[in-house]
């Protein structure tokens, strides 16, 4: 059973970073900022991030936690402050760290932190009505709130599609059917000339 899930989260994340990176090739997006593209060299480590890096030019990574192994220039720092001037990256992106950050308020922060650092964004997350939660892979019991209160330091606000909408801008294209594990919006940020 772990193989097949391990199979599916790989194709799942393979589908999310050639979805960001034909976004990027289709606005000549070369410069990047990706925050919490985490650690690790496994099967499914920074595949979504690999994907677009393959359109970049430069690449910065940034998270709270350091992560030596890095492959592009590392930042630690919070992706709700980042520490970088406006309009720095033709896209920041973020794969599945908004439901990681905290309440609505601070998921708004961290998106506006994304529209400022970057011209173009991608922010993806976990689809909240997927019938398998996939940090956890609990199915069907992620639904109920006792669950999720027993389990909350697994995640702390998973989205639904309309949630996703609301946080970020007008206008922005969001990769979102019931059947996807995963929900993708992409977009031009507000003060971007590019």
């Amino acid at each position: 059973m772990f193989e097949v899930a391990k199979r599916f989260s790989v194709a799942n994340r393979r589908s999310k970073g050639e979805f960001i990176r034909q976004y990027c090739r289709d606005n000549g997006l070369r410069s990047m900022l990706f925050i919490g593209a985490g650690g690790g060299t496994g099967p499914i480590a920074r595949i979504v991030e690999q994907a677009a890096a393959a359109e970049a030019t430069t690449v910065v990574s940034a998270d709270l936690i350091v992560h030596r192994d890095s492959p592009w220039t590392f930042v630690q720092c919070d992706g709700t402050a980042l520490p970088f001037p406006d309009q720095s990256f033709d896209l920041v992106l973020s794969n599945a760290v908004i439901e990681h950050v905290g309440d609505e308020d601070l998921q708004r922060r961290f998106v506006a932190e994304h529209l400022r650092v970057g011209r173009h964004f991608a922010v993806t997350t976990p689809n909240k009505w997927f019938p398998v939660e996939t940090h956890t892979q609990a199915v069907l019991r992620h639904w109920s709130p006792r669950w999720r209160a027993a389990h909350a330091d697994r995640f702390t606000r998973l989205l639904s599609k309309r949630q996703l909408k609301a946080l970020l801008p007008a206008g922005s294209r969001i990769r979102a059917d019931l059947l996807r594990v995963t929900w993708t919006g992409v977009g031009r940020s507000e003060g971007s000339r590019a």
